[in-house]
């Protein structure tokens, strides 16, 4: 009996250290847990100097936008912009004052809604004559330049306000991409919330947006 008693006692003392070890690896491992897409942080967005909104000199073709704009982002991008890895990333098609648009979410992070205006809002000229002659609705505004095309950012007067319960800030990217056209990238958060990337900085989050939208519509 004392050497059964032993047994036991062995057994179990193995089998507890297992069960300690299993889970110190999936700590300390990550099992379960989903690998980044990214190896290395994703660089600032390269801007330009000011350049004439009109004539746009290389236009950029926005019928594949058009088709599906949710396809305006690769996967690599959306883990750049919102979460990496992306797999908890929303995105739909968005239509509240864009004529097509796609929306990409993750709360807590952030989200970014890329889209054509409501052509009642006017081309990228008429956002810049309208900001000149009411400079107060906005509490930023940059005129520059993103992958040779003419683009402003801002952030509205005033900068934070209540959404549907939470505080909401935004920065928008507004980019002419005919002589009659524009895109605009507006990335928001609730609260406190924080990008994996980009932090609480929108407007660089924005800017990125562009950046890698452009690109991806040039290639195609």
């Amino acid at each position: 009996m004392p050497f059964q008693s032993k047994g036991i006692t062995v057994r179990s003392t193995y089998l507890a250290g297992a069960i300690f070890l299993a889970a110190s690896l999936a700590a300390g491992c990550g099992i379960g847990k989903s690998k980044p897409l990214l190896d290395d942080r994703p660089a600032a967005a390269r801007v330009g100097d000011v350049i004439p909104a009109t004539p746009v000199r290389d236009p950029l073709p926005l019928d594949s936008f058009k088709l599906n704009p949710c396809d305006a982002l690769k996967r690599t991008d959306v883990a750049a912009l919102i979460a990496d890895p992306p797999e908890d990333v929303r995105s739909e098609s968005y239509s509240i004052g864009y004529d097509r648009a796609c929306k990409w979410d993750k709360s807590r992070a952030g989200s970014l809604v890329v889209g054509i205006p409501d052509a009642a809002t006017g081309n990228f000229s008429d956002r810049i004559t309208r900001r000149s002659e009411d400079p107060a609705k906005f509490s930023h505004w940059r005129e520059l330049s993103i992958s040779g095309l003419p683009a402003v950012e801002q952030v509205g007067n005033p900068p934070v306000f209540e959404y549907n319960g939470s505080t909401l800030k935004a920065c928008t990217v507004e980019v002419g991409v005919t002589d009659t056209e524009l895109l605009e990238f507006r990335y928001s958060q609730v609260n406190d919330a924080k990008s994996q990337y980009w932090g609480d900085d929108r407007c660089a989050a924005a800017l990125k947006a562009a950046e890698f939208v452009i690109g991806n519509l040039r290639g195609r």
